[in-house]
């Protein structure tokens, strides 16, 4: 245990020297995760990513034969302190340095517009600015055209727009220990999804002596992260109908037809491990031995998600093992004893689970079609490595590929169709698309936070196809921005657009057409990146993102108009800068941006000091796009009130239109504007207390 920590310390040391990314990991001698098996990736633990290689998952047959598989992989690496860091990767990807941070097929100009359509929305009001046509993504800020449900300083409400001006007419207060992050709107029902921790346990350890000499008996363990589904009617005031729990954490979701797939990730659980008596090698031999024998005593609850369903009054109207033993799969090399489990509600039902599947195997970024959905995972690290030295360690990295499954859900189910696999990492959802049944995939050869010290780095664009359990590889092309990063990617029909940074942005252009022979057939440098890409019509692309000198420093928030109709030689035609030290989640999150008609409105917080005064504003910028031009029209701000935090309460999350009203929502409240002119119209201020 000691010897892994040394080496654990010894790589965020050198990971710290050669990286900009600031992330904190416990370099504590002291027993890991505690009383409960806490899991990794994607709800802030352990997760990275090692070599893996294609092949199509095995699936379990029946519960003996998935606790014969778990017991034997668990024995041969349970230590004196339970099974350590074998629960998934060593860190999670890009889930643990962005946020939710997270991230549309199309050949001809009509299917272009019509996923830009989707984005804005239809029937005289917008909605939330999906990646794929008639997939919904959940999110904060929803609407139906008549009302808008809002998510905001723990509390949800609910905006009555039918008027002349936005009437609350209901509201409900979230529990302050759950985390909410997104939510499905469906007729009257609304869908909260979410995270909380379980208790943090008393771990009894017996009087002994840590290693710097100082006297202990135990020590309060990590709770374990939950899955929290709350199940609203709206139809009058908000009111809970049934709470959904289980152990995991939440990593995305999507919504088709009123039928939504949840995707969790999570460790085992209930696990009360021995832990040894003192020190040397007696003691550590004793409780491994103790140790595999709680294993050996495991049954199937320890080792998939428990699920509790609850009605309005906290009493339980179902629960047990969310995953069926014979609906679970296990990739072909050990990846961890993580369990990525996809999850099925039919939403007319509330939340019953009507079908669910999982992997043994730790779950980072999901991207789904109106067909199918895939989950990349990144691979279990053998903590083995970290005794090597630094160079060892990099090649590891440098040699990792990142795993995709793809699941049908073309009906109810969600059923395992394929996995395979891609050199490197994923940037986000956006890195992959499915297009007349393949799935083109941009990965990095290097993480985003990792520094380089020694090989070239580059990205590399891939075309996978099922074929009997497999997706295999038809057609790949590399080279893209050698010793750079991808900072976003686009695929449109036949076409993918990919920005890679360093110093500048190269924007390539690649020819799709044929598959198996993918072509880069434009680059275009220009100072700074574009970290989020938009179709407005078959010619023409946005970019948003940040300006930039020569020498690659920040600038400030730009927005980039590139125009694609040669492939060869793509032009940025126009571009808008909108202030020293500004930025726009929209860079990050892509359900912060609107396009509706010829004109994109983007939150924008320009932040930092000048002359010693504090130069902080925030807003959102209207900007038209007129003739080849990019054009600011507007700039809308929300009232600071009282806020006691400098006004970033002020700061505007989500933009919608509604017949000729837009409507910017923050934690301040709700201002409606007249979309032609941007003149304020009405403001409905939240009680944030």
């Amino acid at each position: 245990m000691r010897r892994t920590t040394l080496a654990i310390t010894a790589l965020m040391l050198a990971l710290t020297s050669c990286s900009s990314a600031t992330f904190t990991m416990s370099t504590t001698s002291k027993p890991p995760g505690g009383l409960i098996a806490t899991g990794g990736g994607g709800v802030g633990g352990p997760g990275a990513a090692v070599n893996l290689v294609s092949g199509a998952l095995v699936r379990f047959n029946a519960c003996d034969d998935f606790l014969s598989h778990v017991k034997a992989e668990a024995v041969e690496r349970v230590g004196p302190y339970g099974l350590d860091w074998h629960y998934g990767p060593l860190w999670g990807g890009d889930r643990l340095f962005a946020a939710d941070m997270t991230m549309a097929p199309m050949t001809t100009a009509p299917a272009v517009l019509e996923a830009a359509a989707d984005a804005g929305g239809s029937d005289g009001f917008s909605t939330t600015n999906n990646q794929e046509s008639g997939v919904d993504e959940a999110d904060m800020v929803k609407t139906d055209g008549e009302r808008i449900v809002t998510i905001t300083n723990n509390y949800l409400s609910v905006i009555d727009v039918t008027g002349r001006k936005p009437e609350l007419t209901g509201s409900m207060t979230l529990s302050p220990e759950l985390s909410v992050r997104d939510m499905f709107l469906h007729g009257d029902t609304v869908i909260l999804l979410g995270n909380t921790w379980g208790p943090m346990p008393y771990v009894d350890i017996g009087f002994g002596v840590d290693e710097v000499g100082m006297a202990v008996e135990g020590y309060y363990g990590g709770g374990s992260p939950i899955v929290t589904l709350t199940e609203v009617d709206i139809s009058d005031e908000p009111a809970v109908v049934t709470t959904l729990q289980l152990d995991g954490g939440y990593i995305s979701s999507r919504m088709i037809d009123g039928v939504a797939r949840v995707a969790i990730t999570g460790g085992p659980t209930g696990f009360v491990w021995s832990y040894p008596e003192g020190n040397g090698l007696r003691a550590e031999r004793a409780a491994i031995a103790a140790n595999k024998e709680i294993i050996e005593q495991s049954t199937i609850e320890n080792w998939v998600p428990y699920f509790i369903l609850s009605d309005a009054d906290g009493n339980v109207v179902d629960e047990g093992p969310a995953i069926a033993c014979d609906r679970a799969h296990h990739p072909t090399e050990f990846a961890g004893f993580n369990m990525l489990s996809i999850l099925t509600f039919d939403l007319d039902k509330g939340l019953e689970i009507v079908d669910s599947t999982g992997v043994l195997a730790t779950g980072e970024t999901v991207y789904a079609s109106t067909n199918s959905i895939y989950v990349a995972t990144n691979g279990w690290f053998d903590v083995a490595v970290l005794e090597g030295d630094a160079i060892d360690i990099e090649r590891e990295f440098d040699g990792a590929r990142t795993q995709i499954h793809q699941f049908d859900m073309s009906g109810v189910s969600t059923d395992y169709v394929a996995t395979g696999s891609v050199p490197g990492y994923l940037l986000n959802q956006f890195a992959m698309s499915e297009h007349n049944g393949d799935l083109r995939v941009a990965s990095t050869t290097s993480p985003n936070w990792w520094g380089r010290s020694g090989t070239t780095q580059e990205s590399v664009v891939s075309v996978l196809r099922p074929d009997d359990g497999e997706l295999e590889l038809i057609g790949q092309v590399g080279g893209l921005g050698r010793d750079e990063q991808i900072y976003s990617v686009r695929f449109l029909g036949d076409v993918g657009y990919v920005v890679t940074f360093r110093q500048t942005d190269p924007f390539f252009t690649i020819d799709l057409s044929d598959p198996t022979d993918p072509v880069v057939r434009g680059e275009l440098k220009i100072p700074g990146y574009s970290a989020y890409l938009h179709p407005v019509s078959d010619t023409l692309v946005i970019g948003i993102g940040q300006d930039a000198t020569d020498t690659g420093g920040i600038l400030g928030s730009q927005v980039s108009l590139f125009d694609v109709s040669d492939l060869d030689n793509p032009e940025r035609i126009a571009k808008l800068t909108l202030g020293r030290d500004s930025n726009s989640t929209a860079e990050y999150d892509h359900r912060a941006f609107l396009l509706w008609e010829d004109t994109i409105v983007l939150p924008i917080t320009e932040y930092g000091w000048r002359d010693g005064k504090d130069n902080f504003h925030t807003g959102a910028v209207a900007i038209e796009i007129d003739d080849g031009e990019l054009i600011e029209i507007a700039l809308i701000t929300h009232p600071r009130g009282d806020d006691p935090h400098m006004g970033w309460n002020s700061q505007i999350l989500r933009s919608l239109v509604i017949d000729d009203s837009l409507y910017t929502v923050s934690n301040e409240g709700v201002l409606q504007s007249d979309w032609f002119d941007f003149d304020d119209l009405a403001w409905l201020g939240f009680d944030i207390r």
